[in-house]
């Protein structure tokens, strides 16, 4: 027999033989031993963990969906007028996100540490940073902040005999990362306001695009998640700037749709991908 035979051979009687003393020390003990009450009490922990774990996931797997149907509807808007309808409807469909979902994370998540299930809920804020900003910016001409939206996310409960207040914590990191999906919405943006003639909606887009990326560079130790986004970030910033540049350049010899089929060369070099990771 090889050696790595006889290892292998000797780890399985020796797994055989711890499971075989730990099962003999189990039915050894008593039904009431504190040993055992302890192991179940931290069974009945862990399976409630998990199980707020999945509703999470599934929580934020909703507000995910619900948040690129808004992007997409916002995009869809080509006219003032058609823009004005959208964005009133997007907020209508946002305040249903914070007072469906998004409540019912707060509650999820109150009488827990909310850092220890971060990572079920964080495509679904990303996801909704993007929609709601977005938003912003086609409403107002402005980035909602992170306090603002943090605020949107407080509610007040108020029971038969009490009144209390239950936020849903909205990490920092997650805004920052939304708003690093939110340049390749506005690169959609001014690439598509092209083909509608309104070439100040494709510079204000771009200015916005420049804006984060500068502002972006400006950190120091933001954390493998947001430096991965950088590359895509920095794309979107070439595509725009690209489209901007054939605008002023080619404007007054090309058509608008002329100045769309100039770009194949950009999808090619690089990835649109925009990813949760």
């Amino acid at each position: 027999m090889s050696g790595r035979g006889r290892q292998r051979s000797y780890r399985q009687r020796n797994n055989h033989t711890l499971s075989k003393v730990a099962k003999e020390t189990a039915n050894s003990l008593p039904a009431d031993s504190p040993v055992l009450v302890m192991f179940k009490d931290i069974a009945v922990k862990l399976t409630d963990r998990q199980d707020r774990h999945e509703r999470l996931v599934k929580l934020s797997r909703d507000i995910t969906i619900e948040s690129k149907r808004i992007i997409f509807l916002l995009h869809s808007a080509i006219t003032t007028e058609s823009s004005e309808k959208a964005v009133k409807e997007a907020n209508e469909r946002l305040d249903k996100l914070i007072k469906g979902p998004i409540k019912s994370i707060g509650f999820e998540l109150e009488h827990s540490p909310a850092y220890l299930h971060s990572r079920a809920v964080t495509a679904g804020f990303q996801e909704y940073i993007e929609a709601r900003t977005f938003c912003s910016i086609m409403e107002s001409k402005v980035i909602i902040g992170w306090s603002e939206v943090q605020k949107e996310f407080t509610y007040d409960i108020k029971n038969d005999d009490s009144e209390r207040s239950l936020v849903t914590m909205l990490p920092q990191i997650d805004y920052m990362l939304g708003l690093a999906d939110l340049t390749g919405e506005l690169m959609r943006k001014a690439i598509n306001s092209i083909s509608s003639g309104d070439s100040h909606e494709c510079f204000s887009a771009c200015q916005f695009v420049r804006d984060l990326y500068t502002g972006y560079l400006g950190l120091f130790g933001m954390g493998k998640d947001l430096a991965r986004k950088m590359t895509t970030t920095r794309n979107n910033v070439n595509k725009v700037e690209a489209a901007v540049y054939a605008l002023r350049v080619r404007g007054g010899e090309a058509p608008p749709l002329l100045l769309i089929q100039s770009k194949p060369e950009w999808d090619v070099d690089h990835s649109d991908d925009e990813g949760f990771y």
